[in-house]
């Protein structure tokens, strides 16, 4: 899954031999990256801007679908965690900083064959890019967290209050649009509906105030069952980033509504006049004049509900259902099983799912507390996905170092 907010790995991760300690500090990051059509390593030719060979790109094409979707997350974060009472207090409070990137959408198979060959492979042909949406999102966040243990241990929630700044916004929905290309390439014929929104230009740096808003989240956990029985059941229910972000009156709206045929520039219609080009159509002539207004986007919410069983030794399995809005995922089921060691210094998950962007994934998470203060966690959504990326789609890392004291 290319964005798995339902981690919750800024959190700090207390170390199971914590005794006594009140305080808690983690670094955090990750990333995930995923298509149902882009195989890793063509992903990662991309990324690293290397030469993309022909036979690759055919390849590929022959892989994809009428619609694809693709997602990428990225976050890095820091985080504090208070005990009042240390091991014995029914409360923990944290605070986070944290900055995340997304890009996510749905592309048609004529779409990527122009974004990668051009219309050369549409001669004599029509190009159709209905229903493709795209956006990349980029913000930052405060965010507080006050976690509740009731009395007998048995159950406790977690609900979250965010402050964003919108750094950088882009996104393109083609509702409608085709692309005509004559046989001998003398002429196109283009027709469109689409709608594009970018945040203000002028703000581009990191940490650029170019938009605000708020988020919430919620976790829930609580153990089912005889409580005298050696078997332990878990129940966990999240919904993590309901928000928005609000984009300030700078920001820019381009609305498309056009049928245009295209021939070329005359030669003898170029001008040249102080060092200035005229006769060759300009960005309004074929997209219209940018409007500024404020815009709205809400955050990809994800809900997430996880049951658990523990035996009475070292193992444990369990299936989660998870689902996501706003970002063109499908739902993605998940079988889990693990293992600790007897002091569980050291313990290992691992599974299967289904859904998201990449569909098939099989994941794994290792989780290492050397001693009392410091623990690290670590794994990928798809292990598969670095040992044969030609034939695998879907990837991401992730790491969390916490230290208490």
């Amino acid at each position: 899954m290319a964005q798995d907010p339902i981690l919750a790995l800024y959190r700090p991760h207390w170390s199971q031999q914590t005794n006594g300690l009140h305080h808690s500090i983690s670094f955090s990051g990750e990333y995930n990256a995923g298509s149902d059509a882009i195989t890793n390593s063509f992903l990662n030719s991309f990324y690293k801007g290397i030469f993309i060979a022909a036979t690759s790109k055919t390849e590929q094409e022959n892989r994809l679908l009428p619609s694809n979707r693709i997602g990428i997350y990225a976050t890095y974060a820091g985080s504090y965690c208070w005990r009042p009472n240390a091991d014995s207090s029914n409360w923990e409070f944290v605070i986070a900083y944290r900055d995340r990137q997304t890009l996510f959408g749905k592309f048609s198979s004529d779409a990527f064959k122009l974004a990668f060959e051009g219309n050369r492979p549409f001669l004599g042909k029509t190009a159709t890019l209905d229903n493709t949406n795209l956006t990349n999102l980029h913000w930052q966040q405060i965010q507080f967290e006050a976690k509740y243990y009731t009395p007998d241990r048995k159950t406790d929630a977690v609900i979250g209050f965010s402050i964003l700044n919108g750094q950088q916004l882009q996104e393109i929905n083609i509702r409608r649009a085709s692309l005509f290309t004559e046989q001998n390439g003398t002429a196109l014929d283009v027709s469109s509906s689409a709608t594009y929104y970018r945040s203000d230009t002028a703000l581009t740096k990191t940490g650029s105030r170019n938009g605000s808003g708020t988020s919430f989240n919620f976790r829930f956990n609580t153990k089912m069952g005889d409580t005298t029985s050696p078997y332990r059941q878990l129940l966990t229910f999240i919904v993590q980033d309901i928000g928005f972000i609000r984009w300030n009156k700078n920001s820019e709206i381009y609305s498309v509504d056009t049928t245009l045929h295209f021939t070329g520039v005359d030669a003898s219609a170029i001008l040249i006049n102080s060092g200035q080009l005229t006769g060759i159509p300009n960005s309004d002539s074929l997209i219209g004049a940018a409007q500024n207004g404020q815009i709205i986007s809400f955050l990809p919410l994800g809900v997430l509900l996880r049951y658990t069983l523990f035996t009475p030794g070292q193992f444990w399995g369990g299936i989660d259902a998870r689902a996501w809005s706003y970002c063109d995922a499908l739902p993605q089921i998940s079988m889990f099983a693990g293992w600790h060691t007897k002091n569980c210094h050291f313990s290992l998950t691992t599974g299967a799912a289904w859904g998201g962007y990449s569909r098939l994934q099989f994941p794994l998470k290792i989780v290492w507390e050397p001693c009392a203060r410091f623990s690290m966690l670590a794994g990928t959504n798809n292990v598969i996905g670095y040992l044969v990326p030609s034939k695998t789609r879907g990837q991401g890392l992730f790491v969390n170092l916490s230290y208490a004291f």
